[in-house]
């Protein structure tokens, strides 16, 4: 990822059901459903995801949009659950 969190190696916009954890290295996926932007996914250098950002989903009313997730792949489970502001700072949209 290069600074700021601008990928280097380029962003991708695809229409699907879910990203996959693992994709180009330093890339950004924005996921689309129907024309609605879902979620946008960054992936570091080696190619594993970093970061989630989720614009909506099913939640009931419970969760704000838009929130982040972090990931930790030292984790068996290496997508946090915690919502998270966005950090548009380092994550940029």
């Amino acid at each position: 990822m290069g600074a700021g969190g601008v990928t280097n190696h380029g962003t991708y916009d695809i229409e699907a059901r879910k990203l996959e954890p693992i994709y180009k290295p330093n890339s950004k996926v924005n996921r689309y459903e129907n024309g609605e932007k879902k979620q946008s996914r960054w992936y570091g250098p080696d190619g594993k995801a970093v970061r989630n950002r989720d614009y909506s989903h099913t939640s009931n009313g419970k969760v704000p949009f838009p929130h982040d997730h972090a990931w930790n792949w030292n984790n068996p489970m290496p997508r946090g659950k915690e919502h998270l502001e966005p950090d548009y700072e380092n994550f940029k949209d």
